[in-house]
């Protein structure tokens, strides 16, 4: 048999999950697992092999507040989409009832990424719109982008929260 040559180095950085760049790790992420089966008192999602679900929890499950409820209790979001601008104004029901809808199908796959908050300013030109995901927030921005156009401003920094993205029409 011959001897077998080492990789060749890699052109890529280690990963450091984000400390040495000066990001901060998120306090929400598990970094251990729950007894099995587990569910979240406030939603009544289940965990089950590390992930959570809107399946029925199991019979005697423990209880675990999942991290979405835990942002929502805190009021700590994940993403915050910014919405501005003269169309809002004008089309602020249309926008809303989009943005609801959005998030309910996205929550129907992904229990931990929901819609917390969206406050509007008294006139509806500016609205602060908030998210337990970053992904949620992403969702519900592209979807306003596809339907009413403008522009968005969506940065996806690793390891970075809350997600700030910003539409405007």
């Amino acid at each position: 048999m011959g001897r077998q040559t080492p990789h060749p180095p890699s052109h890529h950085p280690a990963r450091r999950e984000g400390l040495e760049a000066g990001h901060q790790a998120d306090p929400y992420r598990l970094n251990r697992k729950f007894e099995e089966p587990s569910a979240c008192p406030d939603c009544l999602a289940s965990y089950h092999k590390g992930h959570w679900s809107w399946d029925q929890p199991a019979t005697g499950a423990q209880q675990h507040r999942c991290p979405a409820c835990a942002r929502i209790r805190d009021r700590v979001p994940a993403g915050e989409l910014i919405l501005s601008g003269e169309f809002l104004a004008g089309h602020y029901e249309q926008i809303l009832a989009l943005i609801e809808h959005t998030d309910a199908h996205i929550r129907a796959e992904h229990p931990l990424e929901r819609l917390m908050a969206i406050q509007p300013d008294e006139s509806h030109s500016q609205a602060l719109v908030t998210f337990t995901g970053t992904h949620g927030t992403h969702g519900v921005a592209k979807a306003l982008h596809q339907a009413f156009g403008g522009e968005l401003e969506a940065p996806y920094l690793e390891g970075s929260t809350p997600l700030r993205v910003h539409w405007r029409r």
